[in-house]
C-alpha cells in the first residue's frame, strides 16, 4: 500500500530584483548546493522540497521569477495560484530595496490581497539599508521581516514555516 504524506500542498512565489542571491539561496536550502558557476534565471526556475510544519508534511513548489526587467510581461502567469510569496532585496544595495514596492503591487495586481508574505533582507558586506529602515518599511506593508544570510540556505526553512503556518491557518 503507498500512502501521500503530503496534506498540503503550497506554491510559494520568491520574487525580487536580486536574482543571482535569490536562486542561490533557494537552491542551497532545496538541494544543498552551492554553484559558485550561477547562471541567471530566464523567465523561471521551479524547485520543489518536502518539509515539515507542525508535525504536518508540506510539499513546497518554489517559484522563483527572473527579475529582470525583460521578463516583467512573463511573470505574473507564475503568479496565478500562489499560496504565499517572498520580496527578497540585497541590504548592499539601495534600488533593491527601493523595489520592494513595486515587486508586491505587481504581484497584487495579479493574486488576491492578503496573501500570506515575507520580506527579506540579504545581509551584506557593507550594507546600504539599515535592520531598522527596513523594519519600518515591513511594517509599513503589514508585512514581517527575516535578514538572511545568503550562502545559508537553510535559513529559508524557518521563513518558509512561518508562511506555511499562516496559510494552513487560512
Amino acid at each position: 500500500m503507498i500512502e501521500n504524506d503530503d496534506k498540503y500542498l503550497m506554491k510559494i512565489c520568491c520574487i525580487g530584483s536580486v536574482s543571482d542571491l535569490k536562486t542561490e539561496f533557494i537552491r542551497r536550502f532545496a538541494m544543498d548546493k552551492y554553484d559558485v558557476n550561477y547562471l541567471p534565471t530566464l523567465g523561471v526556475d521551479v524547485t520543489t522540497k518536502k518539509i515539515d510544519i507542525d508535525n504536518e508534511q508540506v510539499k513546497l513548489i518554489l517559484v522563483d521569477t527572473a527579475g529582470h526587467e525583460v521578463f516583467s510581461k512573463k511573470r505574473p502567469s507564475y503568479y496565478r495560484g500562489a499560496s504565499a510569496f517572498i520580496i527578497f532585496f540585497d541590504k548592499g544595495d539601495q534600488q533593491s530595496f527601493k523595489a520592494i514596492l513595486q515587486w508586491k503591487k505587481e504581484f497584487h495586481e495579479h493574486v488576491l490581497d492578503p496573501t500570506p508574505h515575507a520580506i527579506v533582507g540579504f545581509q551584506a558586506e557593507t550594507e546600504e539599508v539599515s535592520t531598522e529602515e527596513a523594519k519600518r518599511l515591513v511594517e509599513q506593508l503589514k508585512s514581517t521581516y527575516f535578514e538572511c544570510n545568503p550562502t545559508h540556505g537553510q535559513e529559508l526553512l524557518k521563513i518558509l514555516q512561518f508562511l506555511g503556518r499562516k496559510v494552513i491557518a487560512g
